[in-house]
């Protein structure tokens, strides 16, 4: 379960990291508007929503790695599947990436799916492993009783 948990913190970190310096604010790239101004596009947003994700992700997995209870580990497991579903659904169905062919549809979009897909997988095995009965050692027979 510890390693899970750990799991989870990595996956957190490159949720926050992969993001940050793949989108096209990083490379440079912006929105012309008509008067000369410019806004950042929406991979920028994407972005900072993944470190936002990204962060409650990453305590979820160090709560998980150091808890010993049944209940609290699952329902860790479940707040990380669905913080993992956040960030598969941030570049498909919230703000998305850019339409041209730049890093941020190339590298951000699949990172953030597999990444995302990861921790779900990784929340799930967390969810079945924490309601697996324990199991005991009995007693040995030469001690007192």
């Amino acid at each position: 379960m510890r390693s899970l948990g750990i799991g989870l913190v990595l996956i957190a970190v490159l949720v926050a990291l992969v993001p940050a310096y793949n989108n096209c604010t990083y490379d440079q790239n912006f929105i012309q508007l008509p008067l000369g101004g410019q806004i950042n596009m929406t991979c920028y947003w994407t972005s900072r929503a993944a470190i936002v994700i990204a962060i409650p992700l990453g305590l979820v997995g160090l709560m998980l790695a150091l808890s010993r209870g049944k209940e609290t580990r699952r329902s860790l497991s479940v707040l990380g599947g669905v913080l993992s579903a956040l960030t598969i659904m941030l570049p498909t169905v919230f703000f998305g990436v850019c339409g041209m062919n730049s890093s941020c549809s190339i590298v951000m979009r699949p990172s953030l799916i597999a990444l995302g897909g990861l921790g779900v997988v990784a929340a799930i095995a967390a969810f079945v492993l924490a309601g697996r009965p324990s199991e005991e050692v009995p007693p040995s027979e030469g001690a007192a009783a």
